[in-house]
């Protein structure tokens, strides 16, 4: 169906084929906004846009992550948005940092996890995350921290890490840090230290220009100053792109209900441990929320709890019926207390576990 759309021919989805007549008919100035949920379920919003001859805007749920994409965090991406595969965009990035020796775009986070897991790395970098809560396969992660030999993390705390870790790099929190972040549209935005630096934590630039020069290598920059003047070299003749969203796919086909989850702007995430005035005003305990129609459907009219079950675990938490949701799905957010949803997220052999993945949610009371 969102082949068909793209292309311009019915799809037989009434809503594709509508969202679609209405891009076309708006002419070039279109523009197709995505956020993080559609953008990590299909590829619809890029293949429509792209084939109704709109522009594409890939709106990420947090600073930052635009910059990423623009400095190239992403297994196909160089810096300023150009591809690995594209060999004179592969020479333009090389022309300010030399030969680039990786002939095989990097892996993916799947990548990364399933390599260690394999034992098929000797060393593995978590940097500013927490994967055991960030990530939806729990029990891969596990595997693949076990599995490595060396696991290096650079961060602000080690938290539920500690028994898996070889070695802990400190680095500075936000409000100690001196740089830039970016909106979404890609503005870039100055930041400045709200306080200096304590104790051994550094920069994470620092931390890797150090390791590099320990390594008998050398990043090219010893300064902030000198990463701007790069930066202006390598980003400013492109605009940075969203990634491919590659193997699209429709998340909402399974026969029974589909559970789907995101994170709420406050949540358990690594961000926010220690902000406990927050989170007494903003964060809520975890829940499963679900449309009438499909409340009916499945029993739920009436009842306070809903244990919710896959076939990676099950977890018994409050019932909200709201129309807001579309029938046939179910959702609970990603990282609130009282649950990690990836603990509920089911994987496939030898891919990741998925955003979405089929669920059977039944009242709590009475359910074995």
């Amino acid at each position: 169906a969102l082949a068909s759309a793209a292309a311009g021919r019915p799809s037989g989805d009434p809503m594709l084929d509508f969202v679609f007549g209405a891009i076309a008919g708006s002419g070039p100035d279109a523009v197709v906004l995505a956020g993080e949920r559609l953008g990590s379920a299909s590829g619809a919003a890029a293949l429509i846009a792209h084939g109704a001859g709109a522009g594409f805007g890939y709106v990420t749920r947090r600073a930052g992550d635009r910059g990423a994409l623009r400095a190239g965090v992403h297994p196909r991406l160089l810096p300023g948005g150009r591809s690995f595969d594209r060999a004179e965009e592969r020479a333009e990035v090389e022309a300010v940092w030399g030969p680039i020796m990786a002939t095989d775009p990097g892996r993916d986070t799947a990548g990364i996890l399933y390599a260690g897991a394999e034992h098929e790395l000797d060393v593995l970098f978590v940097v500013g995350a927490d994967p055991l809560r960030d990530l939806p396969d729990t029990a891969l992660v596990r595997r693949a921290l076990q599995n490595v030999e060396t696991v290096v993390v650079v961060g602000t705390e080690l938290g539920d890490l500690a028994p898996f870790v070889s070695a802990f790099l400190p680095a500075v929190p936000v409000v100690e840090r001196d740089g830039h972040l970016s909106t979404w549209e890609g503005r870039a935005q100055r930041v400045r230290p709200a306080r200096s630096s304590a104790g051994l934590s550094r920069p994470d630039w620092e931390i890797f220009a150090g390791l590099a020069l320990a390594l008998g290598g050398d990043l090219g920059f010893e300064t902030l100053e000198e990463i701007h003047a790069e930066m202006g070299r390598l980003l400013a003749p492109r605009e940075a792109v969203a990634p491919a969203l590659a193997d699209a796919q429709n998340v909402f086909a399974a026969p029974d209900l589909e559970l789907f989850t995101y994170p709420l702007l406050v949540d358990e995430g690594r961000s926010s441990r220690g902000a406990h005035e927050l989170k007494a005003t903003f964060e809520e305990p975890a829940f499963v929320e679900v449309h009438p129609d499909t409340a009916r459907a499945h029993g739920l009219e009436g009842a306070t709890e809903a244990l919710v079950r896959t076939n990676a675990g099950s977890a018994t938490l409050p019932l909200r019926v709201t129309d807001h949701i579309a029938p046939g799905a179910a959702f609970v957010p990603f990282n609130q207390p009282g649950l990690a949803a990836a603990t509920l997220l089911v994987s496939g052999a030898g891919e990741p576990a998925a955003i979405g993945s089929v669920a059977r949610v039944a009242p709590a009371e009475g359910v074995a």
